[in-house]
């Protein structure tokens, strides 16, 4: 696919891509594109004044992609390698649906359009055969009775006769499954910058969703379940709903509208690691992901570790994933307080940190003081190339397997006890 071409009105500012984590350089805007910028900017970019009120600075956080306001377009590209952004992206993704030689965007060419290109491909290839089809309730009024004409309704609106209430099942392709994909091409379409060959392909795939309802992203928060039916639009789907999550700022203020397509990677990495893990360990042992466990015997507070161990229904391991590592090579406290809790909440002796890019690494394994817990930290580097990065997630999953092998607990009203 050729490189994108910009679309961007002249009176557009482009401003050079910033680095995740990265700040701009000074940058003068009309008193509206900066109030607009700054209503919409949230989270995800921090807005630094200068001495000059007309003159900004722009500041980048974990937020990686693109967002837009009237008169201002701003870009932040990961640390890591768009190789392996596009793996994250696509975790759990099977071999068929995505090889990893065939992603040819470069670190200089527009990210959001390779990652709608992306999640039109997925799209695509699921319903390059048809779409899935479902049974769908509906009440209508109609002249002959189809499925079960409603005698309530008839009683109470005799004079209706002539066109009975009637309650049947449509089998139609207006399913959740499609509303989905749809509303997820309908996005990225609304994106203004988007390259005109990936426009075209966008176009060209909804062709296929016509009797598909529109809806509103907020409608597909929730994951559908996957059947046999459906199984075959597992990838697209679950890349749809990212793709809407990372496209859900919409703010207006009069005429001014913001459009984002911004991805957290805090939270795509753990979401990757979490599945990378589950898809290596399966089926002896299954990784929970953000499961909801007691902190305290009374029940009172809660807490939802990254990564939780089982086989069957044994907690075996407890670990935390962490993108972020500081400059310095050091996790912050507040991480291993967190994973601290979280092993002697659940009777574990060694939790897991998994931790990502870092010139220098935090200590393998240090032992706490008075209590013998071990915390174990482990590297995944997502700066070099994608075999790289799949032999650390092999030897994270053999490590796993090591610590499930052989766990020792401790005993928690021991430990409660002896810290009152």
């Amino acid at each position: 696919m050729p490189p994108a071409t910009s679309t961007t009105p002249p009176s557009t500012i482009e401003l050079p891509a910033i680095p995740e984590h990265g700040r701009s350089g000074p940058v003068r805007l009309p008193r509206d594109t900066r109030a607009a910028l700054v209503a919409a900017a949230g989270e995800r970019l921090v807005i630094h004044a200068t001495a000059d009120p007309d003159v900004v600075t722009i500041g980048a956080t974990s937020w990686v992609g693109a967002l837009a306001v009237p008169g201002l377009v701003v870009r932040v590209m990961p640390r890591v390698s768009v190789t392996n952004f596009f793996a994250m992206l696509g975790a759990g993704v099977s071999p068929e649906a995505f090889e990893h030689e065939h992603v040819t965007w470069s670190d200089t060419d527009e990210l959001i359009d390779g990652v709608a290109y992306f999640a039109i491909r997925l799209i695509d290839s699921a319903t390059m055969r048809g779409l899935v089809h479902g049974y769908v309730a509906r009440d209508e009024r109609m002249r002959t009775i189809r499925g079960r004409l409603l005698v309530e309704e008839f009683a109470r609106r005799p004079w209706a006769a002539a066109e009975p209430q009637c309650r049947y099942d449509d089998f139609t392709a207006d399913i959740v499954e499609n509303q989905l994909f749809r509303c997820t091409l309908q996005a990225m379409l609304s994106w203004p910058q988007l390259a005109p060959q990936v426009r075209r392909e966008a176009l060209r795939v909804m062709g296929r969703f016509e009797g598909v309802s529109d809806t509103p992203a907020t409608r597909h928060t929730t994951p559908v379940a996957v059947t046999r039916l459906n199984e075959h639009y597992e990838d697209a789907m679950r890349l749809s709903r990212l793709v809407l999550q990372a496209m859900s700022l919409s703010h207006e203020a009069g005429d001014q509208q913001a459009n984002s397509l911004m991805v957290d990677m805090d939270d795509l990495f753990r979401r990757w690691i979490v599945q990378e893990l589950d898809l290596r360990l399966a089926p002896d042992l299954r990784i929970d992901g953000d499961e909801d466990v007691w902190l305290d015997e009374g029940r009172a507070v809660t807490m939802a570790p990254d990564l939780v161990v089982r086989r069957g229904s044994e907690v075996v391991l407890v670990g935390d994933a962490k993108y972020s590592v500081g400059a310095d090579g050091y996790l912050a406290s507040r991480d291993y307080l967190e994973l601290i809790a979280y092993t002697a909440a659940m009777g574990q002796s060694t939790g897991l940190l998994v931790h990502c890019n870092s010139d220098r690494s935090p200590e393998s394994e240090i032992v706490i003081r008075n209590a013998g817990t071990r915390i174990l930290c482990r590297p995944i580097r997502l700066d070099g190339s994608y075999a790289a990065v799949c032999r650390s997630l092999d030897g994270l999953a053999d490590l796993v397997r090591e610590l499930a092998e052989t766990p020792t607990e401790f005993e928690i009203p021991v430990l409660v006890r002896a810290h009152r």
